[in-house]
């Protein structure tokens, strides 16, 4: 491994040992296809990470992030659509912004249960996070292991729940947050392991 490289691989392991992104200096000799892991809880505490359920809107839906003995995050409750409810989310913000431009998306290693979860971004737009989300979703097999990868091209602008007007591009340049959800009428029980999250070219 080149020395560029290993400064790369260093700032983003700081994301994987504390959940938060570091700033990632851009360097050509990332090869394409290259794969780079910022988040690998086997060695990651999920004490940084915040659930976020729709209580905030009346809801009565509730989850947890716990850090199973095999190595992963298990993110796992239970949704309602009671009292105009219907989300649980969890998600880790980063202490400064991370520059992502050189990377393709990211690649998410999970156990699924059969149900649609989305991946959610957020982003610094004018020196403030912004309001709204992008999101991409991915489909779960249950009880297997799948990787999906991301691509930032999928992802679509979204704030509670509806897509944003002049649907504003991902600035790859500025990503301050990263969670998980799982919504759109998905009532009952839900379980998502999450092994790792990964950068790709």
């Amino acid at each position: 491994m080149n020395i560029s490289l290993l400064i790369i691989v260093t700032g983003l392991l700081l994301f994987a040992s504390e959940s938060i992104f570091e700033p990632i200096h851009k360097d050509k000799n990332i090869q394409d296809g290259a794969e780079i892991t910022i988040i690998d809880f086997s060695n990651t505490s999920a004490a940084n990470w915040q659930i976020v359920n729709d209580s905030v809107m009346g809801g009565i839906s509730r989850s947890t992030l716990e850090l199973h003995d095999k190595g992963y995050a298990l993110f796992s409750g239970s949704v309602s659509l009671e009292n105009n409810g219907g989300f649980a989310s969890v998600r880790t913000q980063a202490r400064a912004p991370a520059d992502l431009s050189e990377f393709e998306g990211l690649s998410v290693r999970v156990l699924g249960d059969g149900k649609i979860y989305s991946l959610r971004l957020k982003t610094v737009k004018n020196g403030r996070i912004a309001r709204y989300s992008f999101e991409t979703r991915f489909d779960t097999v249950h009880g297997e292991w799948q990787t999906h990868k991301l691509p930032f091209s999928e992802f679509k602008p979204v704030f509670r729940g509806r897509d944003v007007s002049g649907n504003p591009e991902l600035n790859t340049d500025s990503i301050i947050e990263l969670g998980f959800m799982i919504k759109d009428g998905q009532d009952g029980p839900f379980s998502l392991g999450v092994h790792s999250i990964s950068v790709y070219r």
